[in-house]
């Protein structure tokens, strides 16, 4: 598998090696009020393309940081120990009816077993 995508690279990069030595003309570029320059073309594509991206990467910046931020968050909230001790009710005047949950438990297996 390593060969077939290492050869689709290759010729992705010979096509546009051969596309950047096919367009090495000088190109007229003109800009707002009647500033212009000349280049080759292959050069002002590479300068756009490579503007392109690091647009594209500041841009990216504040929701890839918040990202991390929320990962890191999530790694030291996963790290810490769960207190695995039962609860247990506080005493009589708690709110806690033995009796409702009881009923509520005899629902619950008289759903399980109804098809």
């Amino acid at each position: 598998m390593r060969i077939v995508i290492g050869a689709l690279w290759l010729v992705v990069f010979l096509v546009l090696f051969a596309f950047a030595v096919n367009n090495t003309a000088i190109t007229d570029l003109h800009f707002f009020a009647g500033l212009s320059t000349r280049a080759p073309l292959i050069a002002l594509l590479l300068a756009f393309f490579i503007a392109g991206f690091a647009f594209g990467f500041i841009a990216l910046m504040p929701v890839w940081i918040r990202q991390r931020v929320e990962i890191r968050r999530l790694r030291r909230v996963a790290n810490k120990p769960v207190d695995t001790t039962p609860l247990a009710p506080r005493g009589g005047t708690s709110g806690f009816d033995v009796g409702a949950t009881d009923a509520i438990q005899s629902v619950a297996r008289g759903a399980r077993t109804t098809t």
